[in-house]
């Protein structure tokens, strides 16, 4: 039996887009795009979520294009202050890569959508138009797939329980290995450092990686560091390109 799509609803006639985009120069381009565009005017352009919600009422945007990189922290945080003050805008997070963990993140801030940072122009203007008439494309994405389901009910789940409980789901010894792939090294490496063996080195990765929702050690340090479970002396905030190759030994 074939599932028939609801009829979407009734969109504006201008589609009016607020641009929440720190960085002004890639902010120009945005706008440069969306300005070839029939039926989408950009209302505002704002560099910080204090400035979009202080003008978000006088503006009246029919959705709201929040462009910052996942790794900031920024990012979630803006997202979630924008949901709560505009709960009946639509919210589209743009950059980070395409894949299934950009999807939970954006899930978990209340994002109506989200468009990778290589995504090319037409896919962004395409995803807009589909918000403004009432689409809920990250709803569509996970509606087939029972693993993206539980993963976001995983994932929200943990995201509660820290919020009460202000504690890191990962054991002493998780934490201790993962401030070790922090400072970029292997696994034969952390597992001479702590005294314990590279299997069981192996074997504690795909535990951190299910507990916090990520893909890869990468994000694992990341996500770790910015909840201030992880203190890292030497670099306040982990860069992938430091985290060394361990292909033969990674988990």
């Amino acid at each position: 039996m074939t599932r028939r799509r609801k009829a979407p609803m009734p969109g504006p006639t201008v589609i009016r887009l607020m641009v929440v985009e720190p960085r002004t120069i890639l902010g120009v381009g945005v706008r440069d795009v969306l300005a070839r565009e029939d039926g989408i005017e950009v209302v505002a352009q704002m560099r910080s979520a204090e400035e979009a919600i202080r003008v978000v009422g006088e503006t009246a945007p029919d959705v709201i294009l929040v462009k910052l990189p996942y790794e900031l922290d920024a990012a979630a945080e803006i997202a979630r202050r924008l949901r709560r003050e505009t709960p009946n805008v639509a919210l589209i997070l743009m950059g980070g890569e395409d894949d299934d963990a950009s999807i939970v993140e954006a899930l978990e801030v209340g994002a109506t959508a989200h468009v990778g940072e290589m995504a090319e122009p037409a896919e962004l203007v395409a995803t807009i138009r589909r918000v403004a008439v009432g689409d809920d494309p990250l709803k569509e994405e996970i509606s087939g797939r029972p693993d993206l389901v539980e993963r976001v009910v995983d994932v929200v789940r943990q995201s509660m329980i820290a919020d009460e409980q202000r504690v890191s789901p990962l054991s002493t010894r998780e934490l201790e290995v993962m401030e070790l792939v922090a400072r970029g090294e292997t696994n034969l490496e952390i597992a001479a450092e702590l005294g314990i063996s590279d299997q069981t080195v192996k074997n504690h990765m795909p535990s951190v990686l299910h507990k916090l929702g990520v893909p890869n050690r990468t994000r694992a340090v990341t996500y770790a560091v910015r909840q201030g479970w992880l203190v890292l002396d030497d670099a306040p905030s982990p860069d992938p390109s430091s985290v060394k190759s361990t292909r033969g030994t990674r988990a």
